[in-house]
């Protein structure tokens, strides 16, 4: 029998959470370890309720929060230390902030005198047992988290635990399953080999900077200096810059630089290496003839973490130079007004995109989280509206919010503050476009995206952007041309680039060549619509009921009713006809 004021929660995932070594940090430094655990315990708490939990207790240096999915507790729970891994890039000056984690599952009940249950005991036991940083789980969740999260563990086998009657088997989540410590890429659909006639003598790919320090926490910096001098590199109309997205499959150098050159299609491999001690930087950048394996430029470059766009600018000229390629005054002039005034605004950009990479909404409100941190600390820097723009545009478009006229009405606003502040800034003239794609302000988008390709017009995924604007615009064929170039600029592209070409081929009428191009995602979550309605248009109904199951089951919250608004084409034929191959396949 239930006492009255009691709440029973059931089933529930249980997550503690506490500082490692707490009471030294407030020894050495009260007032800035409190600032800094004040920050971090605001950033845990947004970040639980966007995972889907709710945070019961907080006691000086400790967390207790309650979670209805597992999976989404464990998912919160590696979201959570990967940040405090990469936030200590941002304070080397600092001890840093480790939190150790417990989940455990069970019954949990709520009265008069908080929370109690067996659950939560052993989720505290579970938290002494993980490293500073790591993550205990009981065999339970262990179960879950692996057959649905194909996370690595490692058993602990069955410790003692404190007033723990009953062996229980310990689980820990290895470190390397943290996002953000490794690269894990998907194999490419085919191999795609240039042979020398055919690579054009401006090509070049740059190479992630390897990580010599060997700290994990220094991989995201390794990989956002390496994105920024590929994005400074675009810029330059007579170079062929091949995506991060696909130089980053070469990382590990495994293979001859001259198959690397004829599998990305290019001339030239920069390559290079990152040192970090404390806050003393030292990159070693060689440029590299590929076919014959000749270097051509080698450099090192010493300062501090603030010189980090310094060793940006100075070596994007120096490879341009290289490849006899001019840089004017403008150009100069235009990368030093995109530095940020505080570098811990950088870190948090350079962490937000790591986590928007995942359409999933919670790391949607992730990412965002973070942009909003980096607007605050410095409200002049433009890249972080520009990337708020995002999140707001994919929160209406999937329909992961409660409110989503005015979250279309912030992607505009926030690609506006973002363009006031830097009006040369391609990824923000291509944040409005997008934007206003779905506002269905079709010539403003169009437009938008033609002022992105002049300031870049190397970048692949603005390119692959603007076609499916031109397909919406009512162009579908000049969206193929553009998207075929993303991928030749790209050319181990995303599977967003493949769904925006089906789209193209769609608008076409060529429903065949849509259904060919779309089953070739590897990941046909997003394709499911089209391919429901392309089958069905066809008559091919038994495929198209299946692909309709496999919409409901990967968004469940879908309804015809929303998405008979979301796609903006101009002209309602294409728009018309997705909805009719959708109803026929019987979805409402």
């Amino acid at each position: 029998m239930e006492l009255t004021g009691v709440t029973h929660y059931g089933l529930t995932a249980v997550l503690v959470a506490d500082i490692y070594g707490y009471s030294k940090l407030m020894s050495r430094n009260e007032a800035e370890t409190s600032a800094r655990v004040s920050h971090a315990i605001q950033l845990i708490r947004q970040l639980t309720t966007d995972y889907g939990g709710q945070i019961k207790n907080i006691a000086g240096d400790g967390v207790l929060a309650l979670f209805d999915s597992i999976s989404n507790c464990v998912n919160f729970a590696v979201a959570m230390q990967r940040e405090f891994v990469n936030d200590a890039v941002w304070n080397s000056g600092a001890d840093p902030i480790s939190f150790r984690i417990g989940i455990n599952m069970g019954e949990v009940r709520e009265g008069h005198f908080g929370l109690h249950g067996h659950a939560i005991n052993v989720a505290a036991r579970l938290q002494t047992l993980a490293q500073p940083g790591g993550i205990c789980v009981s065999k339970a969740v262990s179960q879950v988290a692996r057959d649905t999260m194909s996370l690595s563990m490692t058993s602990l086998g069955t410790p003692d635990l404190k007033n723990i009657d009953e062996a229980i088997e310990v689980f820990q989540i290895e470190p390397t399953d943290v996002p953000g410590q490794g690269a894990v890429h998907s194999p490419p659909l085919v191999e795609r080999v240039a042979t020398p006639q055919d690579i054009p003598d401006n090509s070049i790919a740059v190479l992630p900077l390897e990580n010599l320090s060997g700290e994990p926490q220094n991989v995201h910096l390794c990989q956002g200096v390496t994105g920024d001098i590929i994005s400074n590199l675009t810029r330059f109309n007579n170079l062929h810059v091949i995506a991060h997205q696909s130089s980053s499959l070469f990382e590990s150098r495994q293979m001859p630089m001259q198959e690397i050159g004829r599998k990305l299609g290019v001339h030239y491999i920069s390559t290079g290496g990152f040192q970090r001690s404390g806050d003393h930087l030292r990159v070693q950048i060689q440029l590299i003839e590929a076919e014959s394996g000749r270097s051509v430029w080698a450099e090192k470059f010493n300062g501090n973490i603030e010189d980090v766009f310094t060793f940006q600018d100075e070596i994007t000229a120096v490879i341009a130079s290289c490849l006899s390629v001019k840089i004017d005054k403008a150009e100069r002039q235009r990368q030093q007004r995109t530095a940020p005034s505080d570098l811990q605004a950088y870190g948090l950009i350079l962490r937000g995109r790591e986590v928007y990479k995942q359409q999933r909404r919670e790391l949607n409100l992730h990412a965002r989280r973070l942009f909003e941190q980096a607007s605050v600390i410095d409200p002049n820097y433009a890249v972080s509206y520009a990337n708020i723009s995002r999140t707001s545009n994919d929160a209406w478009r999937f329909n992961w919010t409660e409110h989503p006229d005015a979250a279309l009405d912030d992607a505009i606003v926030k690609a506006e503050t973002a363009l006031r502040l830097d009006p040369d800034d391609a990824r923000g003239h291509a944040a409005l476009g997008n934007a206003c794609l779905y506002k269905r302000r079709h010539d403003e988008s169009l437009a938008a995206y033609e002022r992105a390709i002049q300031y870049n017009p190397n970048d692949a995924d603005i390119l692959a952007e603007m076609g499916h604007s031109a397909s919406v615009y009512g162009e579908p064929e000049r969206a193929v041309e553009l998207i075929e170039r993303a991928m030749r600029l790209n050319p181990f592209y995303p599977d967003w680039y493949l769904w925006h070409l089906g789209e193209a081929f769609f608008d076409m009428n060529d429903y065949e060549q849509s259904i060919r191009t779309l089953t070739q995602m590897r990941d046909k979550t997003e394709a499911y619509r089209m391919l429901t309605a392309s089958n069905a248009l066809l008559g091919r109904m038994d495929e198209a009921r299946r692909h309709a199951a496999q919409i409901l089951e990967t968004h469940p919250e879908f309804t015809l009713k929303h998405w008979e608004n979301v796609p903006p084409d101009r002209n309602p034929g294409p728009r018309d006809r997705l909805i009719e191959g959708l109803k026929m396949a019987g979805l409402q």
